[in-house]
């Protein structure tokens, strides 16, 4: 459910809670300095570690969020993997993980611009990672809606919303997994366009999700920049 929270509440400016986490991170302006081009995260030679994993993660600035706000959950934290926003947010389709293989998480927001969430695991072996991203497969139609509900904060407001799952090939970086579209409304008006990825590579699984507050432009423009910036994270160096 705190994942859904995560989404609705980013729409309306109030006070963000972890997804899954089993303690609190804390909020803090970023201070994080672009890094340079050292090589992509390890998943052959080399075996990958949460602090690989996590150093891959864009700053505020890489992410065209400068200026925004950073929450970091520590490593070893997070018990569960979120898969998408439902409408029902009773029902948010999850996988448990334990919590040993979680990297830190790192949320960037900018208020009515965007929020972009990087979270992974290292899983022992690819085949574990393999066996998570099966359990993420089986638990997908729940992220395929085309429907509405009622605001359950204020029941004179009706969210609807669209969400598509598809396949995401793999990509010159070794990336395989899942991509899933949503979009979110609020009294027939547009609050947000989000992409989410869950991947896999090796032993790693990534979930990265870009949420787009941006209100005039077209949604499948902002699908298309939500992607680059996710992509940023799949080719940027640890």
């Amino acid at each position: 459910m705190s994942r859904w929270v995560t989404m609705y509440v980013g729409l309306f400016g109030l006070a963000m809670a972890a997804c899954g986490a089993s303690t609190d991170g804390a909020s803090h302006p970023s201070t994080r300095p672009s890094t340079a081009h050292p090589t992509p995260i390890a998943h052959s030679a080399k075996a990958a570690t949460d602090e690989d994993v996590a150093s891959s993660f864009l700053d505020p600035a890489e992410a065209g969020l400068a200026g925004g706000e950073t929450r970091t959950i520590p490593a070893g934290t997070l018990s569960k993997l979120s898969i998408c926003v439902p409408l029902n947010p009773l029902n948010t389709p999850e996988v448990a993980v334990n919590k040993r293989y979680a990297t830190a998480k790192e949320e960037i927001t900018v208020p009515y611009k965007g929020h972009l969430t990087q979270q992974g695991w290292v899983l022992p072996s690819e085949a574990a990672a393999s066996a998570l991203m099966k359990q993420v497969t089986r638990r997908l139609p729940q992220c395929r809606y085309n429907g509405s509900a009622s605001d359950p904060v204020d029941p004179t407001r009706r969210i609807s919303g669209i969400s598509n799952p598809k396949t995401y090939e793999p990509d010159a970086f070794g990336w395989h997994g899942h991509q899933i579209e949503q979009l979110m409304n609020v009294n027939g008006e547009r609050a947000s366009v989000s992409t989410v990825l869950i991947l896999q590579r090796g032993p790693v699984v990534l979930a990265l999700d870009y949420v787009n507050y941006t209100e005039k432009a077209p949604a499948q423009t902002l699908r298309t920049y939500n992607l680059s910036v996710l992509r940023r994270v799949l080719a940027h160096p640890a």
